[in-house]
């Protein structure tokens, strides 16, 4: 809904997870929103100072992602595939109606 800036999510990469569905959707939902992912203490850390000069001046450009709704490029794509095959089906499915 828009109202997802970013995220800052460690995890122990040493351990197993029980709940490794719910992080690797956490990651993809991150990517097709476009949305700022910190991961690791070293992003985080290199993060923090743009975050707060962003914020504190209003710098916008900075942080795209805690001012505008994005969606990665990969998701057009995606889109315009789906619809040519929702169109290559509609013609398969009117060609077997004319055959019946």
């Amino acid at each position: 809904n828009g109202m997802l800036g970013g995220i800052i999510f460690f995890q122990d990469p040493m351990d197993t997870h029980p709940h490794t569905a719910d992080i690797e959707c956490l990651n993809r939902q991150a990517l097709i929103h476009n949305i700022m992912i910190l991961n690791n203490p070293t992003t985080a850390l290199m993060t923090i100072p743009v975050l707060r000069t962003a914020l504190k001046e209003g710098k916008a450009e900075l942080i795209p992602s805690f001012f505008f709704t994005l969606q990665s490029p990969s998701v057009h794509k995606y889109k315009v595939r789906q619809e040519n095959i929702v169109e290559s089906m509609k013609h398969v499915l009117s060609s077997r109606d004319l055959m019946s």
